[in-house]
């Protein structure tokens, strides 16, 4: 699993300069250096989090739930939020096949398949 040490080593690889201090981090996000030094150790508020996802080019919930996973401390939502975490995982690849489906077959396709992927969803 990646850890917020890893989003911020992307972000800083993603703006072009993997060597770039986090002060230089933060001034491109907008974020201060002592908030990103401190993302780096598991401690990445949300805002930052949907700011580094963008400069690393991942999806802002990857990074959201990794965020909020680090700053719990309780054990029992830590495996809570991981349990989550890859039912949507399971969730966004049956909806990558479904867009597959949708250009192999045309809207009527879709339809079908948003309409099994809600009952996924409600079955949850």
């Amino acid at each position: 699993m990646l850890t917020t040490e890893n989003y911020v080593r992307m972000a800083k690889e993603g703006l072009g300069n993997a060597n770039m201090t986090d002060r230089e981090l933060g001034e491109l996000i907008g974020f201060s250096q002592p908030a990103i030094s401190q993302a780096r150790y598991g401690r990445m508020s949300d805002a930052l989090a949907m700011r580094i996802a963008d400069a690393a080019g991942v999806d802002r919930g990857e990074v959201l739930t990794i965020a909020r996973w680090s700053r719990e401390n309780d054990e029992e939502v830590k495996a809570a939020l991981l349990e989550w975490a890859v039912k949507i995982q399971a969730l966004v690849s049956e909806n990558k096949a479904a867009a597959t489906d949708l250009m192999r077959g045309g809207m009527g396709a879709s339809r079908r398949i948003v309409r099994g992927s809600a009952s996924a969803k409600l079955t949850i």
